[in-house]
């Protein structure tokens, strides 16, 4: 039996080894305004199949296998499909309280453009924190050692996501880290201050007309909201505003509201999802379903860590 490790090789090598200089690549790829730097729509796959335009649907059915990756097969690392929304949050960044300065400059991310580089400087549109990558080894991303990656992070992740949809609740289950979220529709409000952070918070959705809103608190604040190391608070509140636009397109748009960190609400770019026929997501055995991209130590840290990671960083083992 191949572990994770060997599954996922060949489509992770190519896009983490020497990561920060790939991730800043990535950026050329330009995609949409607001997009730069983080790799959208370098694959020209569309969110929405013109074959599909005149397929009926159900606006309030949120069911099926959503991806936002480029690919065909609709995972394996790389950009996000062409008008699906890049790999941030969004590239217009709330200026920071002293706190929130603070924390970006701990996190050290491994994607964007090169800190320092000369394509770094060339590129003052940008948002610093794409422009600041270091090589694996030296950064302090939390998920390289297979701690949760967060629920905006995984939202915007280029890796399916199957939503599941019960009379009570929506489950999102993310083939990225092969985690769980549950947003609540059975009418129970938000806790104002819970005592216990998770790491996905707690979710309460309901619907507005066509329009799932889902608002969210308790964030454990150890996770990132994007890959390029933004950070938030325990007191981050999460909005998220989800339609479903055509047969085989969802949009999002989230807000983050985090005084403690940021001096005003900041809002993501709007992200779109394209639906994956069920019968499409298998593995080369044919089985259906998402796989298992679990991230185990016994896989990320021995190997991943000293086969790719270290090695970008310069220490060879």
């Amino acid at each position: 039996m191949r572990n994770r490790f060997t599954i996922f090789t060949a489509a992770l090598a190519g896009t983490l080894l020497f990561s920060s200089m790939m991730f800043g690549q990535e950026g050329r790829g330009g995609g949409q305004a607001g997009g730069r730097g983080g790799g959208g729509g370098r694959r020209g796959i569309m969110a929405g199949d013109p074959a599909n335009a005149n397929k009926p649907y159900d606006k309030h059915d949120l069911n099926g296998i959503w991806t936002r990756n480029g690919t065909p097969a609709g995972y394996g690392g790389g950009g996000t499909c062409a008008n699906c929304g890049d790999r941030g949050f969004n590239n217009d960044v709330p200026p920071f309280t002293p706190l929130g300065q603070k924390m970006f400059d701990a996190n050290k991310p491994s994607y964007g453009r090169n800190l320092g580089s000369p394509e770094a400087n060339a590129h003052p549109e940008e948002a610093i924190g794409r422009r600041r990558a270091v090589p694996p080894a030296n950064g302090t991303d939390p998920y390289q050692y297979c701690n949760p990656e967060g629920l905006t992070r995984a939202l915007i992740y280029p890796d399916p996501i199957e939503f599941i949809q019960l009379p009570d609740r929506i489950v999102q289950q993310f083939e990225w880290g092969y985690q769980i979220r549950t947003i609540w529709l059975d009418g129970r409000k938000l806790i104002d201050d819970p005592d216990q952070p998770r790491w996905w918070g707690y979710s309460a959705g309901h619907w507005e007309g066509d329009t799932l809103v889902v608002n969210s608190n308790g964030f454990d604040e150890r996770t990132w909201v994007d890959h390029f190391g933004y950070p938030h608070s325990s007191d981050m509140k999460l909005e998220e505003r989800y339609r479903r636009t055509a047969y085989d397109v969802v949009e999002l748009v989230m807000t983050i509201t985090d005084p403690k960190v940021y001096t005003k609400p900041w809002t993501s770019q709007t992200k779109r999802f394209r639906l994956i026929p069920k019968e499409q997501v298998k593995s080369v055995d044919g089985w259906q379903g998402l796989f298992e991209d679990v991230c185990a130590p016994a896989d990320e840290v021995d190997q991943f860590d000293k086969r790719v990671r270290d090695p970008a960083g310069g220490i060879i083992h």
